[in-house]
């Protein structure tokens, strides 16, 4: 083990702590679990030796009083399997596992650094929806701006694809997936196109996702006249809407000022990972508006969406589309174990999102290989995307209405 990954493994050892410590600071119901939150009120001082990592958790089992038997479990496997975890996607990324061909050892390094940061985001993300049925803002909008300026701050950092030769003849060579991957860029994109048509796209895929994060309401029952209005009160008396707007503004500053100035191949790592934001937050906000419209129920939260949107802004709009296809499967063993356990068959679908994108990161060289086949670009996708989202609404209604018809005819039944 060199100096490297002795610093590496260090590091780790304070990185499971701090995602504990995220875990239960910014959960909606916080919960002093970790040492370095405040004590509740009855227990005695924590030693120096029971605030360290990994053993710590061990020193702390009469504290179960406060919290419950087994409180420091996961969180002592968590700062367990963190350092050992990070020295493994080290040696995995830099042994090119993640790369089609040969590239550079500093692209991979920037590859291991985005991996490591967006898993830890997931970390978190994943054990606050496990235990509240929710992912805060707090995770994905903070992780959706670091995927922003990472992808203006190391380009190289994104998945990777074989380039489309321009001659059949010739043999591609690794190249970032980019916005239109796997077709060549657009080069109506680029920075000084006629139109500034790539600027535009970037204005409004930030706008997008700003106007997402708001409070918005709308309320039918007197009108639609009415609605808007309601609309807008909410918007203006929300106190976050104040915060967002003053986000949208300084984003907008910035994305105009780097589309003059930070070059060709940095804006079109910015402005894939503002289409990751846009397509991949709007396939699942499409999935949850055509859900709830047909079932009449929530199918998936909104923390789903921004927590989408933050994968894609570090990795763009096609592993969105891919994890969550993948995501069903992933999540189909662990609720048939929990339903044979607890008879509940209600489970977040958060985790199984990360944990699809995680084997999509992972595997991705042999993942996008076949999947680069089915993909369209993202302007020919979009009115298919709108097909496909009314063929499931009608599905959707259909099995809820035969349901329901089939439920009443058996209660008429036993009536009589």
């Amino acid at each position: 083990m060199g100096t490297f990954e002795i610093g590496l493994f260090l590091f780790g050892l304070i990185l499971g702590p701090s995602i504990n410590y995220f875990i239960y600071s910014l959960a909606y119901f916080p919960r002093p679990f970790s040492p370095w939150h405040a004590r509740p009120l009855g227990m005695v001082e924590r030693t120096w030796i029971a605030k360290l990592p990994i053993v710590g958790w061990l020193l702390r089992k009469q504290e179960a009083v406060f919290f419950g038997r087994f409180f420091w479990f996961r969180p002592f496997l968590i700062e367990l399997a963190t350092p050992f975890f990070l020295l493994w996607l080290y040696r995995y990324v830099m042994a090119g596992n993640v790369s089609p061909a040969w590239i550079p050892s500093q692209t991979l390094v920037h590859i291991f650094m985005a991996y490591g940061l967006l898993i830890a985001l997931m970390t978190v993300a994943t054990f606050i929806d496990f235990d509240e049925r929710t992912i805060p803002d707090w995770i994905t909008v903070p992780g959706t701006i670091l995927g922003l300026v990472g992808a203006v701050v190391f380009p190289d950092w994104r998945l990777l694809e074989m380039s489309v030769p321009i001659f059949p003849a010739l043999v591609g060579t690794p190249a970032s997936v980019q916005a239109n991957s796997p077709n060549m860029w657009n080069g109506a994109w680029s920075v000084g196109a006629p139109g500034n048509f790539g600027l535009w796209l970037g204005v409004l895929f930030w706008s997008g996702w700003c106007f997402g994060m708001a409070d918005r309401r709308w309320i039918m029952r007197r009108g639609l006249k009415k609605a808007f209005i309601y609309f807008g009160e909410v918007l203006k008396r929300s106190p976050s809407s104040r915060f967002l707007l003053t986000i949208w503004c300084v984003g907008l500053v910035c994305l105009v000022g780097a589309y003059w100035t930070i070059g060709a191949s940095r804006w079109e790592a910015l402005l894939s990972s503002l289409f990751g934001i846009g397509l991949g937050g709007l396939l699942v906000w499409g999935f949850r508006l055509v859900a709830r419209w047909a079932m009449g129920q929530e199918a998936l939260g909104f923390g789903d969406v921004t927590l989408m949107a933050m994968i894609g802004s570090f990795f763009g709009w096609q592993i969105v589309w891919i994890a969550f296809f993948l995501a069903p499967f992933f999540g189909l063993i662990f609720v048939l174990i929990v339903w044979a356990i607890t008879r509940d068959s209600a489970t977040p679908f958060g985790p199984y999102l990360c944990a699809a994108t995680l084997y999509a990161m992972l595997d991705w060289g042999n993942l996008w290989q076949w999947a680069s086949a089915l993909f369209l670009p993202p302007l020919l996708i979009l009115p298919i995307l709108a097909c496909l989202l009314l063929a499931l609404g009608v599905m959707l209604w259909l099995m809820v209405t035969i349901k329901s018809t089939l439920l009443g005819l058996e209660l008429n039944g036993r009536k009589s």
